[in-house]
């Protein structure tokens, strides 16, 4: 007796809870916005690091004032993550402590995402401190500030990156150049002619580059000694930047490139073609090319530039003849089948 009605008291409870009627879970709507402020105030560097980057994504505009406050944390990435959301706000007020962090914070992560910053805000204003950043201890803010200069293109900006030209550090010289390039600058021929003897074959290759993407004619002839550079992919960037000039120069180059190069050697060689090439030697050789190519990208590749050849040579794809069409043939009459006459039964004479 004593057992069971033990047992009684452990079932009863259970039956019970089971009866209870299931309570229903109300949605909560969350606001990004106030959950990335809510962020900034952690203890955790990397918690208010997120918030920032969520005030960045947001693109929300009253949220320059708590990146800005960002801009002070005590934590070096916080600062360079509010950088970089405000860069991506495009908030005018943004440019001076911008301003004042590349030129003055310690980090030289921090002073980094403030020069990139300040390219998303395209403020002339900031040419003075960019400048000065040009001489900054770490690369990557000096790579940092020749982008952004490129950017601002105001006048005063190319004075420096000339000077750059000859920078002893050769990523900041290949940077420069191609910046230059950019610009179209045609004050800065003399300095991108003297970089093609430059003992980095990337800083040769970039300053070829931006004389074909200058454009001036006056580089013709300082482009044609480096058909011979040691380096394929200078050659070969030769050959396009003179085929942008309007010079046949390095067809030989070219031809030569697609016949025996690499993969990469032959889609180059391919595109110089198409920059460049002719009807009576270029345009047979891209589709001798396309016939034994086996590679699928490079087939691409060939196929592009020999379609931008004939477009630039004024060359129409001939269309296929339609197929003649087979003669109709006569309706054959079927012969006609008289049906058979039905026997006459012979009459059977009567006896007598």
């Amino acid at each position: 007796m004593i057992s069971l009605a033990i047992l009684c008291c452990l079932l009863f409870p259970m039956i019970g809870s089971a009866q209870k009627p299931a309570t229903s879970v109300v949605a909560v709507s969350v606001d990004p916005y106030q959950t990335a402020l809510d962020k900034l105030k952690s203890d955790d560097p990397l918690i208010r690091r997120q918030g920032t980057e969520a005030l960045g994504q947001l693109r929300r505009g009253e949220a320059a004032a708590p990146l800005l406050n960002a801009l002070r944390d005590p934590h070096p990435l916080v600062r360079s993550m509010a950088a970089d959301s405000l860069g991506l706000l495009r908030r005018g007020e943004a440019v001076a402590p911008l301003v004042l962090m590349l030129s003055s914070d310690k980090e030289p992560g921090v002073r980094q995402s403030a020069a990139t910053a300040l390219a998303y805000l395209g403020d002339p204003s900031s040419a003075d401190a960019l400048i000065s950043a040009l001489s900054d201890s770490s690369p990557g803010v000096r790579y940092a500030a020749v982008y952004t200069l490129s950017v601002l293109r105001v006048n005063k900006v190319y004075p420096a990156l000339i000077k750059t030209l000859s920078d002893p550090d050769a990523g900041l010289r290949r940077s420069a150049a191609s910046a230059l390039g950019r610009l179209h600058s045609r004050e800065s021929l003399p300095g991108l002619q003297g970089l093609l003897s430059d003992p980095d074959a990337s800083v040769r290759t970039e300053a070829v580059k931006a004389l074909g993407a200058i454009g001036d004619v006056a580089a013709i002839a300082a482009l044609g000694p480096a058909l011979a550079d040691s380096d394929s992919g200078v050659r070969l960037h030769a050959v396009a930047a003179l085929g942008i000039l309007g010079s046949p120069l390095g067809m030989p180059v070219a031809l030569e490139a697609l016949r025996a190069g690499e993969t990469p050697v032959r889609q180059q060689a391919a595109h110089a073609l198409g920059l460049m090439g002719d009807e009576k030697t270029g345009l047979p050789a891209l589709e001798a090319a396309l016939a034994s190519e086996k590679d699928g990208n490079t087939r691409n590749v060939i196929d592009s530039a020999r379609a931008q050849l004939k477009a630039r040579l004024g060359i129409k794809d001939t269309p296929l003849a339609a197929p003649a069409k087979a003669p109709e043939a006569k309706p054959t009459t079927k012969p006609t089948i008289k049906p058979m006459a039905k026997p006459v039964p012979a009459r059977r004479k009567s006896t007598p």
